[in-house]
C-alpha cells in the first residue's frame, strides 16, 4: 500500500505516528493467495461505491496477518548524531526490502559515511552533516530511500548548485553533449558559445567521463535507473559553488575554430536547471522552491486530473497522483472522452508521485478487455523477520472499457502506483509508451521509517510488489535495469532539443503524431511487451503503511 505524498507529509508532522493504531476489521484471503489479509479481486469496487471510509478500513484489514507485531516510527531523534546514523544503519539491514535485489552493501556504506558523520558531529556543521546523509542514502539507486529535510537543508544546497555557469547541456542520441540552452548576457555567450555546440571537455574531463562524475544528490525525485541517473548528471555538471571557476572546451555549430572558455559560476536562481526540465513537458522551477512536495506540482497543473480535447479530437487525461479523490474526476474525463467518441487517448504520467496502488490498478481496467494480475503486495513482519504477502490485487476490465489505441507519456518523475498503469498497459499491448525517458524504477512499498536529529525523516521501502509468479516487478536492480522503458522512444536530437527549450512539449506533439498514424493506418498498434527485471520473492518487501497510513487516513501505498 501507498501513503499519497500529501497525507504522508501530513502524518510525519504528528506526534500521534509514533502510535501504532489498528482497527478490528475482519480480512479475507483467496485460494491463490492463502492468508492475506485482503484480496481485491476488483480494484475499481471500493472506488465506485465513493465511500473512503469503508476503503480505510479495507487498508487497515490487509494488515491483520501481521498487525500485531507492527511496530511505531523508529524515532531516533534524540541520539548524537552518529548514534542515530548507527540506528538507522541497524534499521535498513534489518528491513530494507531490496538489499538482495540490488545488491546493496550496507556495512561498507556504512564504514564510508560514519566517519563524515563523526567529523561534521565534532564541528558541529550540519550542512556537512545532513549531505553525508544525503550521499549515504543516494549510494542506493532506490527512488524510495529518501529523506524529508523539516528544518530544512541548513543550506548545503545552495553551497553546492546554487551556482549556475551560464549554459545546459544534453546528450543527444548519437553520444553528443550538446549546449542546449546559453543564458542570455552570461560570460558563456559573451565567449561565443551558442545553443547546439557540441562540448567536449569540463574542466580538464572527457565530456563523457565529467557527467559520469557528477553528483545528483540534489535530484528531487532521486533516479532509480541508469538513464534517470544520467538525465540528472546532465543537469548538475553545470552546477557548482557560487564563485567556483571551470573550464569548458567546445566544437562550434558552425564548424568554426574551437573554443576554450574560463566560467565562473554565479546565482541565477537556478534558471538552466529550470531549462532542462522539459522531460516533464514544461520547464519547472524544481529547485528553487520552498516546499519540493507542495511547490512543484502548481507550476505544472492545480488539477487533481487534467483532462482536455487536443487538436483532432483526442483526450488529454494527466494524473499527478493516486489519492482516492482521483478515481471520480479520472471516471468522468473517461466518460466524456468515450461519449464524445474520441479517436485516441494520451496518458500523461509525467509528473506522477505515486499513491494508491488499486488506484493505479483501477484507472488501468479502463483499458483492458480482460482480467489482468495486478499485484502481490509484501511488508516486513518485526515478529517473524521475514516479509509476508498480505495482499493480492486485480484490474478488472471496466463496462465501458475504451477499446481506441492510448499512448502513454511518462518519466524519471512518475515514481510508485504512478508506474502502475504504464505497467499493465504495457504488459497488455493496451497502450504504447512514448516518451523520452523511462519510469523510475522504484515501485516498492514505500513508509516513513525513521526520525532523526535536526527534523529530518528518512523513508524506504519495507515491501515489494510482486508479479503472479512471487517475483520482484518494476524495480530497479543492481544493474540499474527497472521501471517501465518506452516502446517507442522520441528522438533526443538538436531538433528536439531546441524545440523543447524553446517551449514546445515534443513528446506530446509525438504522441499525437502517432494517433495520427493509427487512424491512418486503421488498426491496432500492438507493441512488444517490454521486460522488467524479476527476482524470485524470497526475502522481498511489501505493503507501505505501518505507523503512517495507519494514523493518517490510510490511503493505499508507495510514495
Amino acid at each position: 500500500m501507498k501513503v499519497p505524498r500529501s497525507r504522508a507529509i501530513a502524518g510525519v508532522l504528528l506526534p500521534v505516528l509514533l502510535v501504532m493504531v489498528v482497527f478490528p476489521v475482519v480480512a479475507t484471503g483467496s485460494d491463490s493467495c492463502p492468508g492475506c489479509g485482503m484480496v481485491w479481486k476488483d480494484t475499481c469496487a471500493p472506488f465506485e461505491k465513493n465511500n473512503e471510509t469503508a476503503y480505510n478500513e479495507e487498508l487497515v484489514a490487509a494488515f491483520s496477518p501481521i498487525a500485531a507485531n507492527q511496530t511505531p516510527l523508529a524515532d531516533f531523534s534524540n541520539e548524537s548524531w552518529s548514534g542515530a546514523f548507527l540506528s538507522l544503519h541497524t534499521l535498513f539491514k534489518e528491513r530494507y526490502a531490496f538489499t538482495r535485489w540490488r545488491a546493496v552493501d550496507w556495512d561498507t556504506l556504512y564504514q564510508t559515511y560514519a566517519p563524515v558523520i563523526a567529523d561534521a558531529e565534532k564541528k558541529q556543521d550540519k550542512a556537512a552533516y545532513y549531505r553525508a546523509l544525503r550521499e549515504y542514502l543516494f549510494s542506493v539507486p532506490d527512488g524510495h530511500i529518501g529523506i524529508m529535510p523539516v528544518t530544512g537543508e541548513f543550506g548545503a544546497k545552495y553551497a553546492d548548485i546554487g551556482g549556475s555557469y551560464g549554459i545546459a547541456v544534453s546528450r543527444l542520441d548519437s553520444g553528443k553533449v550538446i549546449v542546449s540552452y546559453v543564458a542570455n548576457g552570461s560570460a558563456a555567450e559573451i565567449a561565443g558559445i551558442r545553443p547546439n555546440d557540441e562540448v567536449t571537455t569540463w574542466n580538464g574531463k572527457e565530456i563523457h567521463a565529467a557527467i559520469n562524475a557528477t553528483s545528483y544528490i540534489w535530484a528531487v525525485k532521486k533516479p532509480s535507473t541508469a538513464e534517470g541517473i544520467l538525465l540528472h548528471q546532465q543537469r548538475f555538471l553545470t552546477r557548482g559553488p557560487v564563485g567556483k571557476p571551470v573550464t569548458v572546451s567546445v566544437a562550434r555549430s558552425d564548424n568554426s575554430s574551437p573554443l576554450i572558455v574560463n566560467l565562473t559560476a554565479y546565482d541565477d536562481e537556478y534558471e538552466t536547471l529550470k531549462k532542462t526540465s522539459t522531460f516533464l513537458g514544461r520547464q519547472v522551477n524544481d529547485y528553487g522552491v520552498n516546499q519540493i512536495w507542495t511547490d512543484i506540482q502548481p507550476q505544472i497543473s492545480n488539477d487533481t486530473v487534467t483532462y482536455r480535447t487536443l487538436p483532432g479530437g483526442y483526450a488529454y487525461i494527466a494524473i499527478y497522483s493516486e489519492s482516492y479523490d482521483v478515481y471520480q474526476p479520472f471516471k468522468s474525463a473517461m466518460q466524456s472522452a468515450i461519449k464524445n467518441k474520441t479517436p485516441g487517448i494520451v496518458l500523461d504520467f509525467r509528473y506522477n508521485s505515486g499513491g494508491d496502488d488499486n488506484i493505479a490498478s483501477c484507472v488501468a481496467g479502463w483499458f483492458v478487455d480482460q482480467p489482468v494480475f495486478y499485484e502481490y503486495v509484501t511488508k516486513y513482519d518485526p515478529g517473524t523477520h521475514t516479509f509476508k504477502v498480505l495482499s493480492e490485487a486485480w484490474t478488472q476490465p471496466r463496462p465501458d472499457t475504451f477499446d481506441g489505441p492510448v499512448a502513454v507519456l511518462v518519466s524519471p518523475d512518475t515514481i510508485s502506483s504512478g508506474e502502475g498503469v504504464p505497467m499493465i498497459l504495457a504488459k497488455t499491448g493496451r497502450g504504447s509508451i512514448i516518451s523520452w525517458y523511462g519510469t523510475n524504477g522504484a515501485f516498492g512499498m514505500n513508509n516513513f521509517q525513521a526520525a532523526m536529529p535536526l527534523g529530518q525523516y528518512i523513508t524506504f521501502p519495507d515491501g515489494a510488489s510482486l508479479d503472479i509468479n512471487g517475483t520482484i516487478q518494476v524495480d530497479s536492480d543492481a544493474m540499474l535495469a527497472g521501471g517501465v522503458s518506452p516502446q517507442i522512444r522520441v528522438p533526443m536530437n538538436e531538433d528536439m532539443v531546441a524545440r523543447s527549450v524553446a517551449g514546445e512539449d515534443v513528446q506530446l506533439t509525438y504522441a499525437m503524431q502517432w494517433l495520427d498514424n493509427q487512424q491512418k493506418q486503421n488498426a491496432s498498434f500492438v507493441p512488444a511487451v517490454t521486460a522488467t527485471p524479476t527476482q524470485k520473492a524470497s526475502l522481498v518487501p511489501a505493503l507501505p503503511l505501518v505507523a503512517l497510513g495507519f494514523v493518517v487516513a490510510i490511503a493505499k501505498r508507495r510514495k
